[in-house]
């Protein structure tokens, strides 16, 4: 507080005529911190009765507090005493000192930021907007840009959704230049901590063979990320489905809820590999009985190779229709009688659980 507030600690009616003279001769400076009490406010504006000074003073709604107000009556009260900012001497057409709650707020805020970077604690701010390369936020009135690598763990692709809310973040940075306090945070340094104590724990309950619930989070050519309390673990293309997969997309969508389960896992190393087809029926149990030899049915036609083709008969099982039995007519090559996709009744020849295979006939029905 500045000297001449001090001097007024007692008191007025506790003070001689030549102190009440010499207090009210001194001159109240711009950027002084005054005390004062509201005598009179409505909506937008107060008057504030001032100690000290030869003019009463005033204060807008946007000076009088740094949070977001429709009218002064939530922020002040009349008889409240307060302490405020000039920020403008009184003029010939204005003989009100004008005043500013906000700037001794920011003040105060500077100090608790510096405290925060220092002690590496966290402090909440309001998002007021999204701009180019990251949010900008308030706290008590002072400004704080938090960088759009810092929102997240993960990229985000629009900050606009964040506007207006609250964020706990750490203060990553100060620079003072050019008489201005630039600040910036990050929510990502919280995240990250808070994602590595989960983390921590769900390595410590993990154990190979448990069925557990997971997310989606990404998907790539060679399988699909599933987040599961916390850890993300790869679950293979080949793991899957019993039935051939062409790419993970195909099945699988971001965001979509999948009950795994876990295959194997590394704790040294941070590896999880998971399953979904783990959980499904083996299509080749008893693969005898439900396609026993000499039966006849249905299956597409799904790929070619130099002996054969191979029929699918249900997912996951697919069947050898050997080159010499595609047509009782001499064949050089299975595309000469067959097409992919196309569905074909064949013969059962042999089928063997232990030996997943299924021999196929199509001459044996002609």
């Amino acid at each position: 507080m500045m000297e001449e507030n001090n001097n007024v600690e007692k008191n007025e009616s506790e003070m001689s005529m030549q102190d009440l003279m010499d207090l009210y001769e001194k001159p109240v400076r711009i950027g002084q911190i005054i005390k004062g009490k509201v005598i009179q406010l409505d909506e937008k504006e107060a008057i504030v009765a001032l100690v000290g000074a030869s003019h009463d003073g005033k204060i807008a709604l946007e000076e009088a507090s740094a949070g977001s107000s429709d009218s002064l009556a939530e922020v002040l009260q009349v008889g409240q005493e307060i302490e405020a900012k000039v920020i403008r001497r009184p003029q010939e057409n204005d003989s009100f000192f004008i005043l500013s709650m906000v700037e001794v707020q920011r003040e105060e805020a500077l100090v608790d930021i510096r405290k925060a970077f220092e002690s590496n604690e966290t402090l909440t701010v309001k998002i007021k907007e999204a701009v180019k390369g990251g949010l900008v936020g308030f706290y008590m009135g002072q400004r704080v840009f938090i960088p759009a690598s810092h929102v997240e763990l993960n990229t985000v692709k629009d900050l606009n959704v964040y506007q207006g809310q609250d964020m706990e973040v750490s203060v990553i940075e100060i620079e003072e230049r050019r008489g201005t306090t630039r600040i910036v945070a990050s929510r990502r340094k919280k995240l990250q901590a808070e994602k590595e104590v989960v983390e921590s724990s769900a390595w410590e309950n993990f154990e190979e063979g448990q069925v557990i619930e997971g997310r989606v989070e990404r998907l790539t050519d060679f399988g699909a990320f599933v987040n599961v309390n916390g850890v993300d673990g790869l679950l293979h293309v080949s793991e899957i489905s019993f039935g051939k997969v062409g790419k993970p997309s195909d099945v699988l969508k971001i965001g979509d809820s999948v009950k795994v389960k876990i295959i194997s896992l590394d704790k040294e190393k941070k590896r999880l590999s998971l399953s979904l087809k783990a959980l499904a029926e083996n299509p080749w149990t008893n693969i005898e009985e439900k396609y026993p030899a000499g039966s006849i049915t249905l299956g597409k036609v799904v790929r070619f190779t130099d002996f054969g083709a191979f029929i699918e008969l249900e997912p996951g099982v697919d069947g050898l229709a050997h080159i010499s039995q595609l047509s009782h007519k001499r064949v050089e090559s299975p595309s000469e009688v067959l097409k992919i996709g196309e569905t074909v009744k064949v013969k059962i020849l042999d089928s063997s659980e232990a030996n997943k295979k299924v021999s196929l006939s199509l001459k044996a029905i002609e």
